[in-house]
Formats: C-alpha cells, sequence, structure tokens
C-alpha cells in the first residue's frame, strides 16, 4: 500500500527517441540547442530481462537540460524507416521551457544563425508563447515560455472542458 506522502513522479529523467544518424543528431543538441553532452551507453546481444528476446545493439546517448533532465537518443545497429503511424505530427513533439519570453527572440535568432527554419512565435490562449524547430530526425522540438502557472481554476475548468470534449465527440460519432 502506497504511503500518504506518495506523490506522482517529481521531474522528468529523460524522453527517448531514435535516431539514424547520431553525428548530426549530436550536433542538433550540442550546438543548435546548447545541451550539455552528458555521455553514452553502448549496449546490445543481451536478452531483455523483461520479454526474453534479444535486443539488437545500440547507442544510447544523453543531453542535459538546465534542471537535470535530459534528452536520450537511441542510434540502432540497423537503419529503420520511419514510419507514419497515422497520428498527426503536431501531436509528437517535445516541449522545452524557457525562463522568459524575450529569450525566444534570442532562440529565433540563435537557431536561425545555424540554418535552421523557425515555425513560431505562436500565442497558445496567453498561457504558452511558442517557438518550433525540426532536429534532423523529424522530431519537432517547441521551445515554450508559459506565462503563468496552472492553478485551482485551471484544473476546474479543465474538467468541464474534457466532459464536454466527450460529449460532443460521443455525438458526432454516433449521427
Amino acid at each position: 500500500m502506497a504511503s500518504a506522502t506518495f506523490h506522482g513522479p517529481r521531474r522528468l529523467n529523460h524522453y527517448a527517441y531514435a535516431t539514424n544518424n547520431m553525428t548530426k543528431t549530436h550536433e542538433f543538441w550540442t550546438k543548435v540547442m546548447r545541451c550539455k553532452f552528458l555521455g553514452a551507453q553502448r549496449q546490445g546481444g543481451e536478452p531483455d530481462k523483461y520479454r526474453g528476446v534479444t535486443l539488437g545493439s545500440f547507442l544510447h546517448c544523453f543531453y542535459g537540460l538546465a534542471d537535470g533532465s535530459a534528452v536520450a537518443v537511441f542510434e540502432l545497429d540497423k537503419e529503420f524507416e520511419k514510419k507514419d503511424d497515422g497520428i498527426p505530427a503536431f501531436t509528437k513533439h517535445l516541449a522545452l521551457s524557457v525562463d522568459r519570453r524575450e529569450d525566444l527572440k534570442n532562440w529565433i535568432d540563435h537557431i536561425e544563425s545555424c540554418g535552421l527554419p523557425i515555425m513560431g512565435e505562436i500565442d497558445h490562449d496567453g498561457l504558452w508563447y511558442s517557438i518550433y524547430v525540426t532536429d534532423p530526425n523529424g522530431q519537432i522540438v517547441e521551445l515554450t515560455w508559459q506565462s503563468r502557472e496552472f492553478n485551482e481554476n485551471d484544473a476546474k475548468e479543465g474538467l468541464k472542458v474534457m466532459r464536454q470534449w466527450k460529449e460532443d465527440k460521443a455525438a458526432s460519432t454516433s449521427k
């Protein structure tokens, strides 16, 4: 039984995805995104202790964020073909916080100086202001400034929005 002081996770440890080109990905995360390279692990050939299958070899590299969390990237021993899973690309992005709205302008200037296109600045209902860049693997990275913390009213209103969404979606699919 969980103790009364048990809470949800305290922060993100790392977010992981795969690349076919670690050299370009390393350059993106260290030069474009200015993340510290934390280290790498090389593994493979050993059985997965949970599923019992033998994993292929892979390289796993870690890039540090200011809060101590990381972005982790796998390069597999065999090339893979990225396939469309039918889920819109905009829903699969990594959002990283900046400290001030003015920082977004600095990021725009820096990323454009690296020769990469930027999408944004986009105002998300006055709560977030965001810019977007795509890494060499097609991973969308959002840099965002949040204008205020979420509060109890946001949670209360959010539950109403969720209920209404569910009702509207059910009504539209039953027609």
